[in-house]
């Protein structure tokens, strides 16, 4: 049994994984967390078949340019197979980072009753973080796995005193998860989550 309990009024939000991730320019980038997508995929499986609410958040960008422009790059806007939507789990597409801001997502979840949030998907310190701060912002109880998510390295921003430099993507991933724990959310592993959602209901 794990150590955590969902309550039945849980649901996952699955954020952003497209194939846009395997395009340029963070296809040649290292990624924080090789196994986030096959976790992602056991993580939606064990909402499925405890019946749980399954959500997905697509992002189609705004600019021409993105990889995740639906009409200019329409394979890279395109979800990744083993996290693609069954019928009757809603789709909410947004423009931008959070998945609440131009969706209808806030009242889907009031509506249904959700109390509790799983969130997974890409990137750990970008739309991942936007959503999940919103969230505990809006008054849901969060829970984020740190191996369900990832992230890519970054430049520091200009102006630093030791000039630019690179942060690897594990630093960026970590920096992000510890952020986010204990002030926006609960970070926890896919283990916990998978054992925590066979639990539900009994």
């Amino acid at each position: 049994m794990s150590a955590l309990m969902l309550p039945e009024a849980t649901a996952l939000l699955v954020v952003d994984v497209q194939q846009g991730f395997k395009r340029p320019p963070y296809k040649d980038l290292e990624s924080s967390t090789p196994a986030c997508i096959p976790n992602i995929a056991r993580i939606i499986a064990a909402f499925r078949a405890a019946s749980l609410p399954v959500i997905h958040i697509r992002h189609h960008s705004k600019d021409p340019s993105s990889p995740f422009h639906r009409r200019n790059c329409p394979e890279g806007a395109a979800v990744e197979p083993d996290a693609a939507e069954r019928p009757g789990e809603p789709v909410f597409i947004k423009n931008v980072n959070s998945s609440f801001i131009g969706t209808g997502l806030e009242a889907h979840l009031r509506a249904r009753g959700i109390t509790t949030l799983v969130v997974v998907g890409l990137t750990t310190a970008h739309c991942v973080s936007t959503t999940v701060r919103m969230a505990g912002n809006l008054g849901w109880e969060v829970y984020l796995p740190r191996d369900a998510t990832s992230m890519f390295g970054r430049k520091n921003a200009p102006g630093a005193q030791e000039g630019r430099r690179e942060f690897d993507a594990q630093t960026m991933h970590e920096v992000a998860l510890a952020e986010l724990h204990e002030e926006f959310a609960t970070v926890v592993t896919t283990e916990d989550i998978i054992g925590a959602v066979k639990e539900v209901g009994k």
